[in-house]
């Protein structure tokens, strides 16, 4: 199972669902599906067209602003309400990127910034989403903050949030020790294949703040120092030096639940 869900991230898979009775992949619209088929040898019957996301199904869930650790007020464009006094304001929006801050990861990982987060760093964000961690490290004194995500719909939202530099693609593409901090809010499963660009991007000394995965399934190539919970999720704090040399090499390690858990 694992050597197919390697193959079909080769083929450009923007996600995977294991089933019961095998794998669910998800691929744009504008890859070409009958070159998909053939190379994984499978009938094109057996692909079918998703319904494209609506974010205005989500708008109910989204409508009241909320508060995240000391600094933060989180809201969407259209509500008036002022900011409270000490807090910077997250003007986010629901669409497809992930990271309304609503959600037990993305609430972690700012609090975990708030704490950790030294002024003058800088800030690598791994999967940035809707840009809402990196916003919140440039308004916690960041230098400097590069962000990534391999959906390009992820990067264009996250162009409207934020004014420092994001591109379509991951940590390969990220030169050697440039990092006094690494954030990783992805898969569980994501985690462990990118864990040595992960230690690789960061200098000697950073740190890497890690989430995005439930306590009962969470990294085996990574070793933690400090370890956050809010609910069912946790938030790791690591050191380049925490990361298991030389054994993850381009496989994704074995998780007992979906890709995204």
């Amino acid at each position: 199972m694992d050597l197919v869900s390697g193959e079909l991230w080769q083929l450009g898979t923007v996600g995977i669902v294991e089933e019961s009775n095998g794998l669910r992949a998800f691929f744009d619209d504008d890859l070409e599906l009958a070159e998909i088929c053939q190379k994984l040898q499978i009938a094109a019957s057996d692909a079918r067209l998703e319904m494209p996301f609506n974010p205005s199904e989500f708008l109910p869930l989204e409508c009241d602003p909320i508060l995240i650790g000391d600094h933060f007020f989180v809201a969407p464009s259209w509500l008036t309400a002022p900011t409270p006094p000490g807090r910077f304001r997250l003007t986010i929006d629901a669409t497809s990127a992930f990271g309304s801050g609503r959600h037990e990861s993305t609430q972690l990982c700012i609090e975990v910034l708030e704490k950790h987060l030294k002024r003058g760093s800088f800030v690598v964000d791994i999967g940035c989403g809707s840009g809402i961690l990196s916003a919140a490290a440039k308004l916690l004194g960041a230098s400097a903050v590069l962000s990534c995500d391999i959906h390009q719909d992820s990067v264009r939202t996250a162009k409207t949030l934020i004014d420092t530099p994001v591109f379509v693609g991951s940590a390969d593409c990220i030169k050697s020790h440039v990092a006094d901090l690494v954030l990783a809010n992805i898969s569980v499963r994501i985690l462990d294949l990118v864990a040595e660009d992960l230690q690789r991007i960061a200098k000697p000394g950073g740190i890497l703040v890690l989430s995005g995965f439930l306590t009962e399934n969470s990294p085996k190539l990574f070793r933690p120092r400090k370890v956050f919970k809010k609910g069912e999720w946790q938030c790791w704090i690591c050191r380049p030096e925490d990361i298991a040399p030389g054994k993850s090499n381009g496989e994704i390690a074995t998780h007992e639940q979906q890709w995204w858990l």
